[in-house]
Protein backbone atom coordinates (compact mmCIF):
# COMPACT_ATOMS: atom_id res chain seq x y z
CA UNK A 1 0.00 0.00 0.00
CA UNK A 2 1.32 3.43 -0.86
CA UNK A 3 1.17 6.32 1.54
CA UNK A 4 1.14 9.65 -0.26
CA UNK A 5 2.36 12.75 1.52
CA UNK A 6 1.23 16.07 0.15
CA UNK A 7 3.22 19.30 0.24
CA UNK A 8 0.93 22.09 1.26
CA UNK A 9 1.40 25.50 -0.32
CA UNK A 10 2.57 28.24 2.01
CA UNK A 11 0.07 30.98 2.78
CA UNK A 12 0.37 34.16 0.69
CA UNK A 13 0.19 37.30 2.77
CA UNK A 14 -1.81 40.03 1.11
CA UNK A 15 -2.21 43.53 2.53
CA UNK A 16 -4.26 46.58 1.64
CA UNK A 17 -7.69 44.92 1.43
CA UNK A 18 -10.77 45.84 3.42
CA UNK A 19 -12.24 43.41 5.95
CA UNK A 20 -15.00 42.62 3.43
CA UNK A 21 -12.41 41.79 0.76
CA UNK A 22 -10.56 39.58 3.25
CA UNK A 23 -13.80 37.67 3.94
CA UNK A 24 -14.44 37.23 0.21
CA UNK A 25 -10.88 35.94 -0.23
CA UNK A 26 -11.42 33.39 2.54
CA UNK A 27 -14.73 32.28 1.06
CA UNK A 28 -13.09 31.79 -2.35
CA UNK A 29 -10.20 29.72 -0.98
CA UNK A 30 -10.07 26.38 -2.77
CA UNK A 31 -8.45 23.01 -2.28
CA UNK A 32 -8.91 19.56 -3.77
CA UNK A 33 -10.16 16.19 -2.57
CA UNK A 34 -9.09 12.80 -3.94
CA UNK A 35 -11.66 10.12 -3.09
CA UNK A 36 -11.27 6.33 -3.31
CA UNK A 37 -13.16 3.28 -2.05
CA UNK A 38 -11.92 -0.02 -0.57
CA UNK A 39 -13.48 -3.11 1.00
CA UNK A 40 -13.22 -5.26 4.09
CA UNK A 41 -13.97 -8.81 2.84
CA UNK A 42 -17.08 -10.96 2.96
CA UNK A 43 -16.48 -14.51 4.18
CA UNK A 44 -18.54 -16.66 1.83
CA UNK A 45 -16.76 -18.86 -0.70
CA UNK A 46 -19.90 -18.99 -2.84
CA UNK A 47 -19.94 -15.23 -3.40
CA UNK A 48 -17.73 -14.06 -6.28
CA UNK A 49 -18.92 -10.45 -6.49
CA UNK A 50 -20.57 -7.76 -4.39
CA UNK A 51 -21.59 -5.07 -6.85
CA UNK A 52 -22.79 -1.58 -6.03
CA UNK A 53 -24.15 0.91 -8.57
CA UNK A 54 -23.21 4.46 -7.54
CA UNK A 55 -25.39 7.22 -9.01
CA UNK A 56 -23.96 10.14 -7.05
CA UNK A 57 -21.56 11.27 -4.32
CA UNK A 58 -22.18 14.12 -1.87
CA UNK A 59 -19.97 15.69 0.78
CA UNK A 60 -20.86 17.57 3.98
CA UNK A 61 -18.70 20.44 5.21
CA UNK A 62 -18.82 23.90 6.74
CA UNK A 63 -21.24 25.05 4.02
CA UNK A 64 -23.53 22.02 4.25
CA UNK A 65 -24.02 19.27 1.67
CA UNK A 66 -22.39 19.66 -1.77
CA UNK A 67 -22.73 17.47 -4.86
CA UNK A 68 -19.30 15.96 -5.45
CA UNK A 69 -20.05 13.72 -8.44
CA UNK A 70 -23.02 12.48 -10.46
CA UNK A 71 -23.20 9.66 -13.01
CA UNK A 72 -25.61 9.52 -15.95
CA UNK A 73 -25.20 5.75 -15.85
CA UNK A 74 -24.50 4.11 -12.48
CA UNK A 75 -20.83 3.51 -11.76
CA UNK A 76 -20.74 -0.24 -11.08
CA UNK A 77 -17.97 -1.56 -8.83
CA UNK A 78 -17.26 -5.07 -7.57
CA UNK A 79 -16.10 -4.30 -4.03
CA UNK A 80 -14.39 -7.67 -3.70
CA UNK A 81 -11.79 -6.51 -6.25
CA UNK A 82 -10.48 -3.89 -3.80
CA UNK A 83 -9.19 -5.46 -0.60
CA UNK A 84 -5.97 -5.60 1.44
CA UNK A 85 -5.20 -1.93 0.76
CA UNK A 86 -6.19 -1.87 -2.92
CA UNK A 87 -8.58 0.95 -3.81
CA UNK A 88 -10.85 2.09 -6.62
CA UNK A 89 -10.32 5.77 -7.46
CA UNK A 90 -13.70 7.52 -7.53
CA UNK A 91 -13.02 11.17 -8.25
CA UNK A 92 -10.87 14.25 -7.73
CA UNK A 93 -12.71 17.54 -7.30
CA UNK A 94 -12.10 21.15 -6.28
CA UNK A 95 -13.93 22.29 -3.14
CA UNK A 96 -13.95 25.19 -0.73
CA UNK A 97 -11.09 24.91 1.74
CA UNK A 98 -12.29 23.99 5.22
CA UNK A 99 -13.50 21.17 7.41
CA UNK A 100 -15.54 18.20 6.16
CA UNK A 101 -17.14 15.40 8.16
CA UNK A 102 -19.28 13.14 5.94
CA UNK A 103 -19.48 11.65 2.46
CA UNK A 104 -22.72 10.14 1.15
CA UNK A 105 -23.03 7.48 -1.56
CA UNK A 106 -26.23 7.38 -3.60
CA UNK A 107 -26.88 3.89 -4.96
CA UNK A 108 -29.03 2.33 -7.63
CA UNK A 109 -30.64 -0.45 -5.63
CA UNK A 110 -34.08 -2.08 -5.33
CA UNK A 111 -36.23 -1.27 -2.33
CA UNK A 112 -37.23 -4.07 0.01
CA UNK A 113 -40.90 -4.02 -0.95
CA UNK A 114 -40.32 -3.18 -4.59
CA UNK A 115 -39.75 -5.32 -7.67
CA UNK A 116 -36.05 -5.46 -8.59
CA UNK A 117 -34.83 -4.81 -12.09
CA UNK A 118 -33.74 -7.80 -14.13
CA UNK A 119 -30.20 -6.42 -13.88
CA UNK A 120 -30.16 -4.46 -10.61
CA UNK A 121 -27.37 -1.96 -10.06
CA UNK A 122 -26.58 -3.36 -6.62
CA UNK A 123 -26.42 -7.15 -6.37
CA UNK A 124 -24.56 -10.31 -5.36
CA UNK A 125 -22.95 -12.64 -7.88
CA UNK A 126 -22.26 -16.28 -7.02
CA UNK A 127 -19.66 -18.76 -8.24
CA UNK A 128 -22.21 -20.49 -10.48
CA UNK A 129 -22.86 -17.18 -12.30
CA UNK A 130 -26.26 -16.54 -10.74
CA UNK A 131 -27.18 -13.16 -9.28
CA UNK A 132 -29.36 -11.95 -6.42
CA UNK A 133 -30.42 -8.32 -5.91
CA UNK A 134 -29.28 -6.58 -2.76
CA UNK A 135 -32.41 -4.99 -1.34
CA UNK A 136 -32.25 -1.69 0.51
CA UNK A 137 -34.70 -1.66 3.45
CA UNK A 138 -34.99 2.13 3.66
CA UNK A 139 -34.62 2.92 -0.03
CA UNK A 140 -31.60 4.16 -1.97
CA UNK A 141 -32.54 7.81 -2.42
CA UNK A 142 -31.33 8.93 1.02
CA UNK A 143 -27.88 7.48 0.42
CA UNK A 144 -25.38 6.01 2.85
CA UNK A 145 -23.09 8.14 4.95
CA UNK A 146 -19.45 7.56 5.78
CA UNK A 147 -18.34 9.70 8.73
CA UNK A 148 -14.84 10.98 9.36
CA UNK A 149 -13.39 14.40 10.12
CA UNK A 150 -10.80 15.93 7.76
CA UNK A 151 -9.66 19.31 6.41
CA UNK A 152 -9.05 20.49 2.86
CA UNK A 153 -6.35 23.19 2.99
CA UNK A 154 -6.23 26.20 0.70
CA UNK A 155 -4.18 25.29 -2.37
CA UNK A 156 -3.66 21.73 -1.10
CA UNK A 157 -4.96 18.22 -1.75
CA UNK A 158 -6.47 15.83 0.78
CA UNK A 159 -6.79 12.14 -0.09
CA UNK A 160 -9.52 10.16 1.68
CA UNK A 161 -10.86 6.62 1.36
CA UNK A 162 -14.28 5.11 2.03
CA UNK A 163 -13.87 1.69 3.67
CA UNK A 164 -16.99 -0.32 2.77
CA UNK A 165 -17.23 -3.19 5.26
CA UNK A 166 -19.02 -5.80 3.14
CA UNK A 167 -18.87 -8.42 5.91
CA UNK A 168 -21.17 -6.30 8.07
CA UNK A 169 -23.16 -4.78 5.22
CA UNK A 170 -24.60 -7.85 3.44
CA UNK A 171 -27.27 -9.62 5.50
CA UNK A 172 -29.49 -12.56 4.59
CA UNK A 173 -33.10 -11.85 5.56
CA UNK A 174 -34.07 -14.93 7.52
CA UNK A 175 -35.75 -17.65 5.41
CA UNK A 176 -37.01 -15.24 2.76
CA UNK A 177 -34.05 -15.92 0.47
CA UNK A 178 -33.52 -12.17 0.06
CA UNK A 179 -30.24 -10.41 0.72
CA UNK A 180 -30.22 -6.98 2.34
CA UNK A 181 -27.66 -4.21 1.99
CA UNK A 182 -27.12 -2.26 5.21
CA UNK A 183 -23.88 -0.46 4.38
CA UNK A 184 -21.32 0.00 7.15
CA UNK A 185 -18.83 2.64 6.02
CA UNK A 186 -15.71 4.24 7.48
CA UNK A 187 -14.11 7.41 6.14
CA UNK A 188 -10.36 7.78 6.67
CA UNK A 189 -7.78 10.33 5.64
CA UNK A 190 -4.98 8.52 3.81
CA UNK A 191 -2.28 10.63 5.42
CA UNK A 192 -3.48 9.50 8.86
CA UNK A 193 -3.62 5.71 8.58
CA UNK A 194 -1.41 2.73 9.32
CA UNK A 195 -1.12 -0.82 7.99
CA UNK A 196 -0.77 -4.16 9.73
CA UNK A 197 0.97 -7.01 7.94
CA UNK A 198 0.73 -10.26 9.80
CA UNK A 199 1.07 -14.02 9.75
CA UNK A 200 -0.88 -16.71 11.59
CA UNK A 201 1.10 -19.84 12.45
CA UNK A 202 -1.71 -22.39 12.63
CA UNK A 203 -2.30 -23.51 9.05
CA UNK A 204 -1.50 -27.16 9.67
CA UNK A 205 -4.67 -27.48 11.75
CA UNK A 206 -7.01 -24.86 10.27
CA UNK A 207 -7.77 -23.88 6.69
CA UNK A 208 -10.26 -21.03 7.21
CA UNK A 209 -8.93 -18.31 9.51
CA UNK A 210 -10.03 -14.71 9.85
CA UNK A 211 -8.40 -11.93 11.85
CA UNK A 212 -10.49 -9.26 13.57
CA UNK A 213 -9.12 -5.93 14.82
CA UNK A 214 -10.79 -4.35 17.86
CA UNK A 215 -10.18 -1.09 19.61
CA UNK A 216 -8.31 -1.84 22.83
CA UNK A 217 -10.53 -3.42 25.49
CA UNK A 218 -13.74 -3.55 23.42
CA UNK A 219 -13.89 -7.30 22.76
CA UNK A 220 -16.13 -9.49 24.96
CA UNK A 221 -17.35 -13.07 24.65
CA UNK A 222 -20.68 -11.72 23.36
CA UNK A 223 -18.89 -10.86 20.10
CA UNK A 224 -18.67 -14.55 19.19
CA UNK A 225 -21.21 -15.63 16.58
CA UNK A 226 -24.52 -17.02 17.82
CA UNK A 227 -25.99 -19.46 15.23
CA UNK A 228 -29.48 -18.68 16.52
CA UNK A 229 -29.09 -14.99 15.73
CA UNK A 230 -29.39 -13.18 12.41
CA UNK A 231 -26.77 -10.65 13.50
CA UNK A 232 -23.29 -10.59 12.01
CA UNK A 233 -20.52 -12.27 13.98
CA UNK A 234 -17.87 -10.13 15.72
CA UNK A 235 -20.01 -7.01 15.13
CA UNK A 236 -17.82 -4.43 16.87
CA UNK A 237 -14.57 -5.21 15.06
CA UNK A 238 -13.13 -2.09 13.42
CA UNK A 239 -12.06 -4.15 10.41
CA UNK A 240 -11.07 -7.70 9.50
CA UNK A 241 -9.08 -9.78 7.05
CA UNK A 242 -9.11 -13.26 5.55
CA UNK A 243 -5.90 -15.17 6.20
CA UNK A 244 -4.36 -16.29 2.90
CA UNK A 245 -3.24 -19.83 2.13
CA UNK A 246 0.34 -18.96 3.13
CA UNK A 247 -0.79 -17.70 6.54
CA UNK A 248 -0.39 -13.99 5.83
CA UNK A 249 -2.99 -11.25 6.18
CA UNK A 250 -3.30 -7.47 5.77
CA UNK A 251 -5.31 -4.98 7.80
CA UNK A 252 -5.34 -1.72 5.87
CA UNK A 253 -6.55 1.84 6.48
CA UNK A 254 -6.19 1.56 10.26
CA UNK A 255 -6.43 4.84 12.14
CA UNK A 256 -3.82 5.54 14.85
CA UNK A 257 -4.61 3.93 18.17
CA UNK A 258 -4.27 0.76 20.24
CA UNK A 259 -5.82 -2.44 18.91
CA UNK A 260 -6.37 -6.05 19.95
CA UNK A 261 -6.23 -8.73 17.23
CA UNK A 262 -8.18 -12.01 17.31
CA UNK A 263 -7.44 -14.89 14.95
CA UNK A 264 -10.60 -16.99 14.59
CA UNK A 265 -10.98 -20.42 12.99
CA UNK A 266 -14.05 -21.42 10.94
CA UNK A 267 -14.87 -24.70 9.23
CA UNK A 268 -15.32 -25.20 5.48
CA UNK A 269 -18.97 -24.12 5.77
CA UNK A 270 -18.10 -20.90 7.55
CA UNK A 271 -19.23 -22.14 10.97
CA UNK A 272 -17.37 -20.74 13.97
CA UNK A 273 -14.91 -23.14 15.62
CA UNK A 274 -12.78 -21.21 18.10
CA UNK A 275 -10.51 -18.27 18.76
CA UNK A 276 -7.07 -19.73 18.19
CA UNK A 277 -4.86 -16.82 19.30
CA UNK A 278 -4.81 -13.13 20.15
CA UNK A 279 -2.36 -10.25 20.05
CA UNK A 280 -3.17 -7.42 22.41
CA UNK A 281 -2.05 -3.80 22.57
CA UNK A 282 -0.88 -3.31 19.01
CA UNK A 283 0.06 0.38 18.87
CA UNK A 284 -0.36 2.07 15.50
CA UNK A 285 0.91 5.49 14.44
CA UNK A 286 0.10 7.29 11.21
CA UNK A 287 2.18 6.19 8.24
CA UNK A 288 3.53 3.07 9.97
CA UNK A 289 3.54 -0.53 8.77
CA UNK A 290 3.32 -2.85 11.79
CA UNK A 291 4.49 -6.47 11.47
CA UNK A 292 2.88 -9.10 13.74
CA UNK A 293 3.05 -12.88 14.04
CA UNK A 294 0.14 -14.68 15.71
CA UNK A 295 1.15 -18.00 17.21
CA UNK A 296 -1.43 -20.49 18.43
CA UNK A 297 -1.59 -20.72 22.21
CA UNK A 298 -0.80 -24.12 23.65
CA UNK A 299 -3.25 -25.66 26.14
CA UNK A 300 -1.30 -24.48 29.20
CA UNK A 301 -1.20 -20.88 27.94
CA UNK A 302 -4.87 -20.98 27.00
CA UNK A 303 -5.85 -22.26 30.46
CA UNK A 304 -3.83 -19.54 32.18
CA UNK A 305 -5.74 -16.88 30.18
Amino acid sequence: MKYIKFLFLSAILVTGFTSCDEQDSTDDAKGRIELSITDAPIYDDNVSGVYIGITGIEINGDDGWTQLETYEEPLTINLLDYQDGDVYFLTEEELHAGNYSEIRLLLEAPEMNGTPKSNPGTYLEFEDGSQQPLFVPSGATSGYKAKGDFDIPEGGVTSVTIDFDVRKSVVKAGNSGKYLLKPVLRLVENDNVALIRGEVLALEEYTNIQVYAYNDGVFTEEEIFDPESDEVDFPNAVTSAQVRSDGTFTLAFMEPGVYDLYAVAFDENGEYLEIITTWEDVILEAGEVEEVILEQLDEEEADSD
